[in-house]
């Protein structure tokens, strides 16, 4: 068997978590196509990465793996972008026309790819895995002239997957920031649903990329980088059994809204594009049609759901729920909160929820997360971060400051 056992077993496990991951969401992907770009990602970095294993196992396909790990790298970085784009989707997301374009890369290294299946398998082999040139000297002249053009072509191919990887990672970030400002104007706590975890994750693929990306250069120009082959299986097989895992457990932040009917005398909330400047509120608003007096009285509403019905109590409160409650448009609250009062849906709600903090912090002795989870905070961080960003303070600071007043009086 393998002369490197724990690097070949890296790299089945990493394949086997790739092949179970891809199904699963394969069988998902039958109601939300925003599985379909993370079952292709996933299936992509398993040929690129198979390497190892094909060697041991069935070296015959050594070739045929080789060939077709170049229009698989390309395909990674825009089947990531796709996946982050429908999981931050206002709506339920579907591949369009326009979204093939992103696959262009891909498709131009899979024509590559045809012209070099149709090429005579001595001289594959001898560029491939041999790596004797010489060979390839002694073709004719056609076949010849056939190989360098797909050569240098591979390797302006290579060249531009950098250049790819950086765009759709500056991409992502770009996306991330905005949908995280998008759900602050819907959700009032949205710490489950800002993607935390793809941040993270960019950084560590990252990482691998450049160092992927300058060893492939260098190994066409000069000479590849000298690195501890089971090192660096065992972060891809980190990377890829957090891709799996967090794509298996996410569904798109909106997701809850998709299927929810407004109510009778209501308009369902009308998203701006993440594509769009969400900071113009004069854009945002320039089809609606509320009045000065409407708003105020919108506010009046609003104040009494939070005041009287205490319905900052709800952890799961949206806007759309607070919407059915005073039978009002979703929009017309949202542009209320945003023109009238200054403010987004999130602070405004989490405002009263501290109010009521403060309350408990004051006259009980419960813990910092009794009181989070009373005042509808589901979360010891997020109430942590509202509570300073309200009072400049955090909860234990706050209740030592009181009490200390307290003594003193």
């Amino acid at each position: 068997m393998s002369d490197q056992p724990i690097l070949f077993s890296l790299n089945i496990a990493t394949l086997c978590i790739i092949l179970f991951s891809t199904h699963q969401l394969v069988l998902r992907a039958h109601g939300k196509q925003v599985y379909w770009p993370l079952a292709l990602c996933l299936m992509s970095i398993g040929v690129v990465n198979c390497m190892p294993s094909i060697q041991q196992l069935v070296p015959q396909f050594q070739v045929f793996s080789l060939i077709l790990s170049l229009p698989a790298l390309l395909l990674i970085a825009p089947c990531l972008w796709l996946y982050t784009k429908g999981l931050t989707n206002q709506v339920p997301w579907q591949l369009e026309l326009r979204d093939s374009r992103h696959l262009v890369p891909a498709a131009f290294g899979g024509f590559i790819a045809l012209v070099a299946f149709c090429l005579p398998t001595q001289y594959l082999h001898a560029v491939l895995v041999t790596e004797e040139l010489s060979v390839v000297e002694k073709a004719p002249n056609l076949i010849r002239n056939i190989i360098y053009g797909l050569l240098i072509s591979a390797f302006l191919s290579v060249l531009g997957w950098v250049l790819q990887s950086t765009w759709y990672a500056y991409k992502i970030v770009v996306r991330l920031r905005i949908y995280r400002t998008q759900l602050q104007d819907v959700f009032a706590s949205t710490e489950q649903k800002e993607l935390r975890w793809l941040n993270w994750l960019l950084i560590i693929v990252g990482g691998a990329w450049v160092f992927t990306a300058v060893n492939l250069v260098l190994d066409n120009l000069f000479s590849p980088i000298h690195y501890d082959a089971q090192l660096y299986a065992l972060m891809v097989f980190v990377v890829i059994y957090s891709l799996a895992l967090w794509g298996l457990r996410q569904k798109p932040g909106f997701a809850e809204l998709y299927g929810s009917a407004p109510c009778a005398d209501t308009n369902a909330f009308e998203f701006v594009s993440v594509n769009e400047a969400t900071d113009n509120k004069e854009q945002k608003y320039q089809r609606s049609a509320l009045s000065t007096n409407q708003a105020a009285n919108i506010a009046k509403k609003i104040a009494q759901a939070m005041k009287e019905d205490q319905l900052y109590l709800d952890a799961a409160l949206s806007l759309p729920k607070l919407a059915a409650h005073i039978h009002t448009s979703p929009n017309y609250i949202s542009q209320t909160l945003n023109e009238t009062l200054g403010v987004r849906f999130f602070d405004f709600v989490n405002k009263y929820r501290v109010i009521a903090a403060q309350e408990y912090l004051q006259t009980t002795d419960k813990t910092i997360l009794d009181v989070a989870m009373a005042v509808g905070f589901n979360s010891k961080s997020a109430f942590y971060t509202a509570f300073k960003k309200h009072t400049d303070l955090t909860p234990s600071q706050y209740k030592k400051r009181h009490h200390a007043a307290s003594t003193k009086v």
